[in-house]
């Protein structure tokens, strides 16, 4: 796991969050998904891009690239670069306030290779993981993942976001990851 607080500065990042909020740039959906047989409308919106025709298949929905907006393909470079992985898809998720939330999960699907480099723009939110030590020990740890950091790691590990009661803004999380075509 590697986390670079600063990875965009403050002005970068406000800029790709009011770019990321253009509805003409970005087409957000609120999926609905089943859990226990049960419909259950996801608690944040998505959107994804990627290499054109790769299809990322999770909670039973296709999610079917068709390609790279020129400003994304360049900020996947920079990762990629620091993290010393290609990345062919980009799964991100839109938090309005602290009541939007991700539960614990593991990106673990079919065709999931690599590592997850986690860019967090807007609000600062509290982010946990289940860490396995050396010594196969599981420990818990916590970051504030504040605007503009970088979070690089295996989305093998059980994660999430929690919802809050804490007044806070917007938060826009983008997911760098490779998928198997």
């Amino acid at each position: 796991m590697r986390f670079i607080e600063n990875f965009l500065s403050s002005a970068e990042a406000s800029g790709w969050l009011t770019d990321l909020e253009d509805r003409n740039r970005v087409n957000w959906q609120r999926e609905s998904f089943r859990i226990f047989g049960r419909p259950v409308l996801a608690p944040r919106q998505l959107a994804w891009f990627g290499d054109a025709g790769l299809n990322y298949r999770y909670t039973g929905i296709d999610h079917e690239a068709v390609g790279w907006p020129p400003t994304l393909a360049v900020l996947k470079g920079r990762i990629e670069e620091l993290a010393g992985q290609k990345f062919n898809f980009l799964l991100l998720n839109r938090y309005a306030d602290g009541a939007d939330y991700m539960g614990w999960h593991r990106d673990d699907e079919r065709g999931c290779a690599g590592h997850i480099a986690s860019l967090s723009i807007g609000a600062t939110r509290r982010f946990s993981i289940d860490v396995i030590g050396d010594d196969d020990r599981h420990s818990r740890q916590t970051l504030e993942l504040g605007n503009g950091s970088l979070l690089i790691f295996d989305g093998r590990q059980r994660h999430c976001l929690r919802a809050t009661k804490k007044p806070c803004g917007l938060r826009i999380n983008l997911t760098f990851r490779l998928i198997a075509p």
